[in-house]
């Protein structure tokens, strides 16, 4: 009997947009405005190309070598050798990522907002998503990372582990943008006020407490710290001490350890896509240092 694999590749495809992937599709594979994408509910995949058309759906393999006739019809090359792979936050997606990635792109790197479904798994099934990405990675020399909130401690466990994909790739630099590196006190004050908040969250919430962020790893690669405030020492949440982004506290951000740190006002939902936060973000790979006129204070 033929497996579900095997019958649903033989299902004809409508070449249609869709929304690129939300809460329920999981990027896999990567190459320039292609991805391939499993979804979380049903383990199928789909092929999405420019402008996140569906192209094929099926296994990975029957996905994969419709992108290899793409690929060959349309001469599809990488724009570098340099991946720089964008990690969202919990309840976002890939295109919260918008004009950071149009910026990175415009500056010559091969930038990937990667979609993960953040509601639906664990810290630690997120990174073997971006584990198994970097596994598949084609013509790539050199990886950087740029993440915001939740999305930082994806990359700290990513970049705690022993890989093969570090045998071939060379890693550059990491940006934690908003990121609760200390834990996220706010997760447990909406858990206790909002009855079924952790339900909908998933798993991944109930690790970025406090109490839990320990188990993910202090990265071992030179790494900067953006963080948000609203400048008056007391910040935008009442329920934070100290200065805040409105979702996350100054004090849970920052991390001696880090090369470089930038601390400008701006709030959570919006930081990485701060335009100062975006010139920053692109003077920190290239340098190390979040310099020039994009710098409000620096430790």
């Amino acid at each position: 009997m033929p497996d579900l694999d095997s019958v649903v590749d033989q299902l004809p495809n409508l070449v249609l947009p869709t929304l690129g992937g939300k809460q329920i599709w999981g990027d896999v594979f990567l190459y320039g405005d292609y991805r391939i994408q499993e979804c979380v509910l049903t383990r199928h995949h789909r092929l999405l190309g420019p402008g996140d058309l569906r192209l094929a759906w099926g296994s990975f393999s029957h996905c994969h070598d419709a992108f290899l006739r793409a690929q060959w019809r349309r001469n599809v090359e990488l724009r570098s050798d340099h991946l720089v792979l964008l990690l969202h936050g919990i309840f976002r997606s890939k295109d919260s990522f918008g004009p950071m990635t149009r910026a990175l792109r415009r500056a010559g790197y091969e930038a990937q907002a990667v979609n993960y479904p953040s509601t639906r798994r664990s810290i630690q099934s997120h990174a073997d998503q971006v584990e198994m990405l970097l596994d598949r990675v084609e013509d790539v020399r050199h990886v950087s990372f740029v993440t915001h909130s939740m999305g930082g401690m994806v990359a700290r466990e990513v970049l705690s582990r022993s890989a093969a994909w570090r045998d071939r790739v060379e890693v550059n630099r990491l940006v934690m943008i908003g990121t609760p590196n200390r834990g996220a006190r706010m997760a447990g004050e909406v858990v206790r006020r909002v009855p079924g908040f952790d339900q909908v969250a998933g798993p991944a919430l109930q690790q970025l407490l406090p109490e839990n962020v320990s188990q993910f790893g202090i990265p071992d690669i030179p790494f900067g710290v953006v963080a948000g405030v609203r400048g008056d020492g007391g910040g935008y949440n009442p329920f934070l001490e100290g200065d805040d982004d409105m979702t996350v506290s100054l004090a849970s951000a920052l991390l001696d350890e880090a090369e470089d740190t930038l601390v400008l006002p701006a709030v959570h939902t919006f930081i990485m896509v701060h335009p100062k936060v975006v010139r920053a973000t692109q003077t920190y790979l290239e340098t190390g240092r979040f310099v020039g006129d994009t710098q409000v204070s620096a430790r």
